[in-house]
């Protein structure tokens, strides 16, 4: 385990050209201000997007040229984008690249924009002439396509494929500025992007796009992610060095992604734009284009400046050494992960196994800021530096721009794919520590190992624009502006190592993570008592171990005559009180319906302001899940859409995400077993409903009528440790609600 990255391939003689054609053009323009422009909107009013944000605008922070060529605002620059097309099933089965390739075809490109693009990764194109057998590179002129040349099949999954690529568009169509755009599934930090059907949906992870873009040595105007789930840090972490911006989504996209006619057109009509001003048209179109289809409510887009990345890595370091420390306090450790898992998160995974593991970064650190109080703030005014334009739909409110991973539902496997992408030693204690395989011999090594790298590398960002944005060298060009907050921010820009170990590098700091003491996982049992008091109100009170209670909620399983049961979904529809550890029901007898239909509903994701769910249906025979929100505000539920989930064998998101028309018929799946086996086996998938779907239908909590149902208390330790509380038996006969313990109930009935 490393505490900094290791510095990329840099070609000194680049380097030494770039710093030579720029340097009297960036201190110019650096000694000029950074001031920042107060207006925070992009002009559209809150019913269209919620909360966009515009760190600046064109009357904000002086933008740098930072790759050579030609300064901003010359009309005569010239562009070379380059489209890594993955098609994957989305071309196979859909042919949403098809659909993007015709979109290009019909934008007005001018003589200054080059666009290339190569194809692989699909069974079969739904675009006549693209092959399925080998990889084709084309350019577009004039709303044609041409085939420049093909290449052997290989995977685009593979960093070689994708370096290559890179290294041929830079060669055959040289441009002021480059541009990458990586479209096809993607999957967080974890899982990466770009999934290759014919290569056993082998896919790109963070390591190889960072391996790929190291070894093409091209700078980046803009790197861009036309897929699902890639505005992270991580991802960020990446890039910075050899991007200037980043232009990605933290949550899922459509299909269709992004409008290629329109910011093309823009493009075209303004060469001269910086990445910046091309990726507000980006997240501006792309919005739109969502509303058009009704995907608006759920989509996020964000422009991100990764010049100014190396001080919100610094202190998210620094974070995260307060984070590992707060471990060695049950009730510090339990009210972080309770901040922690209310944040907003994204792309829920097939059936209930919740979600990437990626979180608002913002979100996080106002919702575990009252705890972890001396970095917090500094996280959240670095990340308004890096993020210079975002917008988000009304049900991702609280989308800061960049999301991170956070081991909300980890295991060894998600543990190990971290491990992989990240050399921050607290963090990753943190989530070994959640994991509950802490080690403290195995714990001292690596902060020893981490402390010793700290020693031998100076910092470095290991770009290709190393020599200017690289924390250490920030002052150079920034002195004049503010030589003493510059000063502070050389401190800081240390990272995790610098803050912690102090500006005397004294090893003995080492010695507080060295000899951390955390609360594991089996150092109390929690432990709880159930019953039923005088109003038949279920109550469950936690006698043992609250402190390590992270949620409480409640299943629910219906029973029907021939004693089969049908799990109804789960909620957090309780009354809760986690100070004393008292919790009691809320069931009145109802359950939530579709147009008249039960439904199969599990909990998701929880906020303040609303409760995700999923649904798992047939529409029109397709098996998939349906999205729906319920509103504390509006006191409704509200139907999204439909969404697919995760791809089993790589967990990579799908982008079928599709409204529901007028017309589908849509069969409701409920999971059944025989409540009289005594073998544990899996639930086999039954319908029980199915309505076809108008714009009328409505989704409602409805009287479930006479019945059987057992109602069972969940308790999740900070750990992810579940303990299922014993089932109470609720009858309902003519309305009125019988409550009984379940062995009452049995001696009852035998």
């Amino acid at each position: 385990m490393k505490e900094k990255k290791k510095s990329g391939k840099v070609i000194i003689v680049i380097a030494v050209i770039v710093l030579v054609l720029i340097l009297g053009l960036f201190l110019l323009v650096m000694c000029s201000g950074d001031e920042k422009d107060d207006s925070g909107k992009n002009g559209k009013t809150e019913a269209e997007y919620q909360n966009d944000s515009d760190n600046g605008g064109a009357a904000g922070r002086k933008e740098t040229v930072i790759n050579g060529g030609k300064p901003y605002g010359d009309p005569d620059t010239t562009w070379t984008v380059m489209l890594y097309l993955c098609g994957t099933d989305l071309e196979s089965n859909y042919g949403f690249a098809s659909i993007n390739l015709e979109e290009i075809r019909n934008a007005d490109l001018s003589d200054n924009v080059n666009v290339v693009i190569e194809t692989g990764g699909a069974n079969t194109w739904q675009t006549s002439g693209i092959p399925s057998d080998e990889l084709a590179r084309y350019h577009v002129d004039n709303g044609e396509m041409y085939l420049d040349e093909t290449c052997p099949s290989s995977s685009m999954g593979d960093a070689g494929t994708l370096s290559d690529f890179i290294s041929w568009g830079a060669s055959e169509y040289p441009a002021d500025r480059y541009m990458l755009v990586l479209w096809d599934h993607g999957g967080g930090s974890l899982f990466g992007i770009c999934l290759d059907e014919l290569y056993g949906s082998d896919a790109l992870s963070l390591k190889e796009v960072e391996t790929a873009i190291v070894n093409a040595e091209v700078p980046f105007e803009v790197a861009g992610f036309d897929a699902c789930l890639m505005s992270t840090l991580e991802t960020a972490e990446v890039f910075q060095g050899y991007a200037h911006y980043m232009v990605a989504s933290e949550e899922t996209e459509p299909g269709t992604g992004w409008d290629y006619i329109a910011w093309l057109n823009y493009l075209s009509e303004n060469a001269g734009c910086s990445g910046r001003e091309l990726g507000q048209s980006i997240v501006d179109s792309y919005m739109s284009k969502c509303a058009t289809i009704n995907q608006d409510s759920m989509a996020t887009l964000a422009v991100s400046d990764l010049t100014q990345l190396p001080d919100l890595s610094a202190a998210f370091r620094n974070y995260s050494g307060e984070l590992v420390m707060s471990t060695q306090n049950a009730s510090d450790f339990q009210d972080v992960v309770q901040g922690a898992v209310q944040s907003e998160s994204y792309g829920e995974r097939s059936g209930s196994d919740g979600t990437y593991d990626m979180v608002d970064l913002g979100d996080l650190m106002n919702n575990t800021g009252g705890i972890l109080t001396e970095y917090s703030d500094d996280v959240l005014n670095a990340l308004e530096e890096v993020v210079v334009y975002e917008s988000h739909g009304m049900y991702r409110s609280r989308a800061s721009g960049l999301s991170v991973f956070y081991p909300k539902y980890i295991d060894n496997d998600i543990y190990a794919a971290y491990e992989d992408i990240t050399d921050n030693t607290a963090y990753l204690e943190y989530a070994s520590i959640v994991n509950g395989d802490w080690d403290s011999e195995a714990w001292e090594t690596a902060w020893s190992d981490a402390y010793d790298q700290y020693e031998e590398e100076e910092e470095s960002s290991g770009g290709l624009f190393d020599s200017f944005f690289s924390s250490g060298n920030e002052e150079e060009y920034e002195e004049e502006e503010d030589e003493e907050e510059n000063e502070d921010e050389s401190e800081s820009s240390g990272g995790f190592m610098g803050g912690f170990f102090g500006s005397d590098h004294s090893e003995e700091s080492v010695n507080v993570f060295q000899n951390l003491q955390p609360v594991q996982a089996g150092d109390e049992e929690v432990k709880y008592e159930q019953y039923l008091d005088d109003d038949n109100t279920v109550r469950l009170n936690i006698t043992s171990g609250l402190d390590l209670v992270k949620d409480v909620s409640f299943k629910i399983v219906y029973e029907d005559e021939e004693k089969n049961g049908f799990y109804l979904g789960s909620d957090s529809d309780i009354n809760a009180d986690y100070d004393t550890g008292e919790f009691s029901d809320n069931f009145h007898g109802t359950w939530i319906t579709i147009g008249g239909e039960y439904v199969c509903a599990e909990l998701i994701n929880s906020t303040e302001d609303y409760y995700l769910y999923i649904i798992p249906a047939k529409v029109n025979g397709e098996d998939t899940f349906i999205r729906a929100v319920y509103e504390f505000d509006k006191s409704a539920y509200r139907v999204l859409g439909t969404y697919d989930g995760a791809y089993e064998d790589t967990n990579l998101s799908g982008r079928n995400i599709h409204p529901l028309e007028e017309g589908d018929k849509i069969d409701f799946i409920f999971y059944a077993f025989d409540m009289l086996s005594e073998e544990d086996e899996e639930p086999e998938e039954v319908i029980l409903g199915s309505i076809v779907w108008s714009d009328d239908t409505e989704m409602l909590d409805e009287d479930t009528g006479d019945g059987k149902f057992y109602y069972m208390f969940e308790i999740e330790d900070i750990f992810g440790n579940e303990t299922q509380c014993d089932p109470i038996v609720m009858e309902i006969n003519d309305g009125e609600i019988y409550v009984y313990e379940l062995e009452e109930y049995v001696n009852q009935n035998q």
